[in-house]
């Protein structure tokens, strides 16, 4: 055997790793009871119009839709959106598919930070109707000395941006354990941790100079 066709224990658990990744089982970091924290607090309607912005494999749309709201799930990974199921769709966060004030409610759960943040809450302004709610789930930079601009906001910026938005900032929690215990689990079972999928968006001595945090951001359309 020669040296491309080595296969050792470790590159079956870097495979193990990546396909949990690729599943949605790492990024889920609070599981479907953080998604169940946002409804709680967003307080919807029944049969409120939801979207879920970068929904993967749909998981939270089919738990959304289980609970009786009318769900939608939006996502640019095309592979993934063939698994996610029949109300979600390939698209862009920056040009939603959807018609004007015509969402109750849209989820961004550990996705906006991937995008051009500005871009898709403006974006989110056009689709939502007056007093729809964003959950905002994602990482944040607990050290708040980090200059403006750096890729790893902390909760100031996060709440200046969802303002100059045009949002009211209505609730922020910190969630941080959530992001502990997702990450000792990894380690415990992949000798990996999550900031390891992350360095390529974010230099690895971001995560230690901001002290990665993770946060529940409830936001409402003015007017």
């Amino acid at each position: 055997m020669n040296r491309e066709q080595t296969v050792t224990k470790t590159d079956y658990i870097l495979t193990d790793y990546t396909d949990a990744f690729a599943s949605g089982e790492i990024c889920r970091i609070g599981g479907m009871a953080l998604t169940q924290r946002a409804l709680d607090l967003c307080a919807f309607a029944p049969a409120a119009r939801i979207a879920d912005i970068g929904c993967g494999k749909g998981a939270t749309v089919r738990y959304l839709r289980a609970l009786g709201f009318k769900a939608r799930g939006l996502d640019c990974d095309a592979a993934a959106i063939r698994q996610a199921g029949p109300y979600c769709q390939t698209g862009d966060a920056i040009a939603l598919p959807y018609a004007d004030i015509s969402r109750d409610g849209l989820f961004y759960e550990c996705s906006l930070s991937q995008m051009d943040a500005l871009q898709a809450l403006s974006e989110a302004q056009r689709v939502l109707r007056p007093g729809g709610k964003l959950a905002i789930s994602d990482l944040y930079a607990q050290n708040t000395a980090l200059p403006l601009g750096e890729p790893l906001l902390n909760r100031n910026q996060w709440l200046e941006l969802c303002i100059s938005a045009g949002f009211s900032c209505l609730i922020f929690e910190d969630r941080s354990k959530d992001l502990q215990e997702l990450t000792a689990q990894l380690l415990w079972k992949y000798g990996r941790g999550l900031e390891e999928f992350y360095e390529c968006a974010y230099d690895p001595a971001v995560f230690k100079a901001g002290r990665c945090g993770y946060f529940l951001l409830i936001a409402q359309k003015e007017g």
